[in-house]
């Protein structure tokens, strides 16, 4: 009995651990304190999606976007198109709690 039980456990723990990784391609960078996804396009071009913290500043994910397309290109001179993510700002309207949206972004890297 208690061997059927290790097996029913495992097998779900297996099953559990296979899908989470199936639906979720997310990926965690510490330096930059985010989490990303990042996928390929095409043989040259990716498209990037950086999730933020609610502590995380704009500053890092535009660094870390930068960052990124240099490791994944290997090389400068990329193209790197913005998507959505950047909105404009103004203090005498802005709120201290407000949801910062994820930075969407597709990487062609130089042939």
């Amino acid at each position: 009995m208690r061997i059927f039980i290790l097996i029913l456990a495992v097998a779900l723990l297996s099953a559990c651990a296979s899908s989470n990784n199936a639906n979720n391609n997310s990926q965690w960078d510490f330096d930059h304190n985010l989490q990303f996804k990042e996928k390929k396009l095409a043989d040259n071009k990716y498209h990037l999606e950086v999730i933020p913290k609610n502590d995380t500043y704009f500053s890092q994910l535009a660094t870390f976007l930068m960052r990124r397309s240099y490791q994944i290109c290997g090389q400068y001179g990329y193209t790197l198109e913005v998507l959505q993510g950047i909105e404009g700002f103004n203090d005498r309207e802005g709120l201290p709690n407000l949801i910062q949206s994820s930075l969407h972004a597709n990487v062609e890297c130089k042939k």
